[in-house]
């Protein structure tokens, strides 16, 4: 990035109530250190302010977070150029010019004004993203937070059944957030009710869920005629019970709100450019082809192999000094798209031969299977980066025919 078009240079530390502006000029002048609320409305009229006292030219705003309410009034402003500095980096800055560790709002928003100003070169402003773009990211992102909180609650309910009522887990099938599972357990909420049923009605549950097989079927029955109470203490058996209600209430409620969220990216996706070259793919599905829409939307136009290795943490680390080098696995990393890619390269190994093959091979070797799988989506990245760059959909027939053509001996 160039401050060749900037008036202003502005280091922002934002916070809930307050956000801390140290404004520069383009030759490193400090201007003034300003503390404006963070509401909108007085954010607002500070920015119109900034704006009317600097006619002319960009101002630039290097901040932490790249996201957020303060980022996005700033992005709705066509003067403004906002630059995202990583907490990594503030951080070994600050240690560098406070070694005693020292840390206030007014330092780290002059700090990310100084980074800028002196290595503006290293850095680049947010790019402008479409619509679409923008809406499928934050969706997919909020969606799998929901994911990720209806598993932590499906951990508590089993938790809670162990306790006082396990004979459910078979019972009520082996997934307790599907609907058949949560309609058994607010239906049965203890072995003494799902006892006192007679077997028809259990038998007929079960096949209203399609959950008919004949060895499934003749399993649960036999665990129901034989199960023994873990306590006959309603004391013990009745806080449980409750507990247990309550949390299949709460993931109803969920189930409910990731299903909103499935429609809606659905039908965002639907119309997405490229997305034939996403859903070719082996092992994608409703849930991870947006994802993977996504992270190669954002990598540019036309991504290279190495910017979607590097956006996404899978590249390893290289370490050199003198004679020594290292490869390392890289810690810092965007989580959410890193697992993206894991996640895929994971599916694909039970779609893909020669994806199944590479995994078989490398577990021979007494590789891990997170390490297998890191390396196999480091692979994809190649792939992937290469039909999206020329929009093809990807032919399995035609790389193996490419690889084998690739390793034969010349």
């Amino acid at each position: 990035m160039k401050l060749e078009k900037a008036v202003l240079v502005i280091g922002l530390d934002w916070a809930d109530r307050t956000h801390v502006c140290c404004l520069y000029r383009p030759d490193g002048t400090r201007q003034e250190a300003v503390k404006v609320a963070a509401t909108p409305e007085a954010f607002g009229a500070w920015l119109e302010q900034v704006e009317q006292d600097h006619p002319q030219g960009e101002i630039v705003v290097a901040v932490e977070r790249p996201d957020g309410a303060v980022v996005e009034m700033m992005r709705a402003r066509v003067r403004w150029v906002v630059v995202a500095v990583n907490p990594v980096v503030l951080h070994r800055f600050r240690q560098a010019f406070a070694p005693s560790g020292a840390k206030d709002d007014p330092g780290d928003a002059a700090l990310l004004g100084e980074i800028v100003l002196t290595h503006a070169e290293k850095f680049t402003a947010l790019p402008e993203q479409d619509e679409r773009l923008r809406q499928l990211a934050a969706l997919v992102r909020q969606r799998r937070h929901w994911i990720d909180t209806r598993t932590g609650q499906v951990e508590q309910v089993i938790a809670v059944l162990k306790h006082y009522y396990p004979q459910a887990l078979e019972l009520a099938g082996e997934t307790v957030f599907s609907p058949m599972g949560l309609e058994f357990l607010q239906r049965w909420p203890d072995l003494v009710a799902a006892q006192k049923a007679d077997w028809s009605t259990l038998e007929k549950f079960y096949r209203h869920h399609h959950s008919g097989r004949e060895e499934v079927l003749a399993r649960r029955r036999a665990l129901w005629q034989h199960a023994r109470s873990v306590s006959a203490d309603h004391s013990y058996v009745g806080p449980s019970r409750l507990h247990m209600l309550a949390m299949v209430r709460q993931l109803e409620a969920l189930n409910a709100s990731i299903a909103q969220f499935d429609v809606a990216i659905a039908a965002l996706y639907a119309a997405a450019p490229g997305r034939e070259v996403i859903d070719s793919l082996p092992g994608v599905g409703e849930a991870l082809a947006p994802r993977l829409w996504v992270a190669c939307q954002q990598a540019g136009e036309k991504p290279t192999a190495l910017d979607l290795a590097l956006a996404s943490g899978i590249a390893p680390v290289q370490q050199q000094s003198g004679q020594s080098k290292q490869v390392a696995f890289r810690r810092a990393r965007p989580r959410f798209l890193h697992q993206t890619w894991i996640e895929f390269a994971t599916h694909s190994v039970a779609k893909c031969k020669w994806a199944a093959e590479y995994s078989a091979a490398r577990k021979k070797k007494g590789h891990g299977e997170h390490a297998i799988h890191r390396a196999l989506a480091f692979k994809w990245t190649r792939i992937v980066a290469r039909l999206w760059h020329d929009r093809i959909p990807y032919d399995e027939s035609h790389y193996q025919q490419h690889r084998a053509a690739r390793l034969a001996p010349a």
